[in-house]
């Protein structure tokens, strides 16, 4: 405590505290408070749990019909891909069969075979004129 000795106060100084003094604390009106049950009631983590799970089943079953199908559609590309290749060899030898039938060796043995004979004597009509001209004349092309 201090030494120095408290200034008395007089009456008037008592019923008209001063600005500077603290103001004295007044009782004020406030509620009692009182604890209250929770009106909701406690959820379950069941439901939760439950979509959970059916998120997770329906999308590991879409998962697997995608692969299946996609199984499937390989299995029928694999399939087309050895039916063109049948379809390739085949073209393969229809066009060896023109080209050998298209050879002068074999229209050569085909003319003969229906009687025909080679023609001795080559002639060759000129457009302009209307002449006919033999191939030893030099005429043609």
């Amino acid at each position: 405590m201090s030494a120095v000795p408290a200034h008395p106060r007089s009456a008037a100084e008592r019923a008209h505290p001063s600005r500077t003094a603290a103001p004295t604390p007044r009782a004020t009106w406030r509620p009692s408070l009182t604890v209250v049950a929770n009106p909701t009631a406690p959820r379950s983590v069941t439901p939760f749990l439950l979509l959970c799970t059916a998120i997770l089943a329906g999308a590991m079953l879409v998962v697997l019909l995608l692969n299946t199908q996609m199984a499937a559609t390989a299995y029928q590309i694999r399939q087309e891909q050895l039916y063109l290749n049948e379809l390739g060899e085949a073209e393969a030898s229809l066009r060896e069969d023109v080209e050998r039938a298209g050879s002068p060796a074999e229209l050569r043995e085909r003319a003969e075979g229906l009687g025909m004979v080679p023609g001795e004597d080559v002639h060759f009509v000129r457009l302009s004129d209307g002449s006919v001209l033999t191939g030893n004349s030099g005429g043609g092309r």
